[in-house]
């Protein structure tokens, strides 16, 4: 099985900002979806960095993850492993006219998992993909408002 999601979001502000609001892992914690996003390997955010997540919903799952490529504020490369699948995650940020920037995240994704059936895994990516940019553009209106 190989497959994609894509998802993408536009703010009025600069890529340097958008990073700072991506790179913060904090922001997916205390809501009920993340038990943990921790650096266990490595400077944050540089190349052969690891990272662990405890996910608990959709479904509860470890994921690791590797950073392959690291052009902050610009592009940022995931490799990500969790329940017999591997996807690779690339987000870029992207200026764009009148102020805006576009952050698009890509996930490529292959293998079979044991505990979940395909679309389960499509839908868990998906939604995932979703939170991690939403929660950034909260995390960047939240600066905006001085908290």
């Amino acid at each position: 099985m190989f497959s994609r999601i894509e998802y993408s979001v536009t703010a009025r502000t600069t890529p340097e900002k958008l990073w700072e609001a991506f790179s913060d892992l904090n922001r997916l914690l205390n809501r009920g979806i993340y038990s943990e996003a921790t650096w266990t390997e490595g400077k944050p955010w540089e190349k052969g960095s690891r990272l662990r997540y405890g996910v608990m919903q959709p479904r509860p799952a470890a994921i690791t993850a590797v950073v392959t490529l690291a052009e902050p504020p610009y592009r940022i490369t995931l490799l990500n492993h969790a329940l017999g699948v591997t996807a690779e995650q690339v987000v870029t940020f992207t200026k764009a006219p009148n102020g805006l920037t576009r952050v698009t995240m890509a996930v490529d994704f292959v293998g079979r998992s044991q505990e979940l059936a395909a679309l389960e895994v499509t839908e868990a990516i998906q939604f995932l993909t979703h939170d991690a940019l939403d929660t950034m553009l909260e995390r960047w209106q939240q600066d905006q408002r001085g908290h």
